[in-house]
């Protein structure tokens, strides 16, 4: 087993993603990673815990999983890397930022906030409802419909790489709730003036899981941040890969940030 299990596609600039709690690099989608790598030398990981990466062996917080990441990016011999994080994955990514701003040249946030106690009851409860003992399929049909704006309308393919990614390499629920905790335990809100990387925050409007408000509200604490509202829910990847991958493009070209 790797220590960091990731994907590689595509050819350019080096782009990392990083995925949030209960997933996976398969959670990305094949539609987006193909998108993205006709621009970027793409690189997607699997969290500790997760998916083809080393096991979990106790309690961790985000910036073991920010070290994980800079590790990674050793390992891969990338100086710089544009950072795409989502969820936890953006809590993650901010982390990256502050710790080790040297590795991080642009930072697309998506559907996440600064991090603390207030969102672990809310993903946790969530997470708890979808459940339908001894039928996995059906809890990861009510997670993606949870997950998404409107199930009956959602692109078509979505909900097939959805499923395979929670079924194939399922994330077991020891491993999610060390993340919930992670996350209840973390936060960057005091921290945020220090990025000065270009930055966008990309957030669904119908996101059940982390509310929009929260997206802004992060937005407005990064300097020159700019914000994207897209029709969707916390799968916005999911539901428009085309488009995030335009976000990622922008905010990639993006030259320097100076603070005032």
């Amino acid at each position: 087993m790797r220590r960091l299990n990731h994907v590689r596609r595509g050819t350019g600039e080096p782009f990392l993603l990083v995925q949030g709690a209960a997933a996976h690099s398969l959670h990305w989608g094949e539609r987006l990673l193909r998108v993205l790598s006709e621009s970027f030398d793409v690189v997607a990981f699997d969290h500790r815990g997760t998916g083809g990466s080393m096991p979990v062996d106790g309690a961790f917080g985000i910036a073991d999983l920010a070290d994980d990441a800079a590790g990674l990016l050793d390992e891969l011999g990338w100086t710089r890397a544009h950072v795409m994080g989502v969820s936890m994955g953006g809590l993650v990514a901010q982390e990256l930022a502050l710790r080790h701003p040297a590795r991080v040249a642009s930072l697309l946030l998506g559907c996440t906030d600064t991090g603390g106690a207030g969102a672990a009851p809310e993903v946790s409860g969530l997470l708890a409802e979808a459940v339908v003992r001894g039928d996995p399929l059906a809890t990861v049909r009510n997670v993606f419909d949870v997950g998404v704006k409107d199930p009956a309308s959602v692109r078509e393919g979505a909900w097939e790489e959805y499923r395979e990614a929670a079924l194939v390499l399922p994330v077991s629920a020891r491993t999610t709730t060390l993340q919930i905790g992670a996350v209840a335990r973390h936060s960057t809100a005091d921290r945020l003036h220090r990025i000065g990387v270009p930055t966008h925050v990309v957030h669904g409007d119908a996101d059940r899981i982390v509310p929009v408000e929260r997206g802004e509200r992060l937005a407005a604490r990064i300097y020159g941040a700019r914000f994207t509202v897209l029709p969707a829910g916390h799968l916005f990847w999911l539901e428009h890969p085309e488009t995030t991958a335009a976000l990622a493009a922008d905010v990639s070209a993006r030259g320097p940030v100076h603070h005032c």
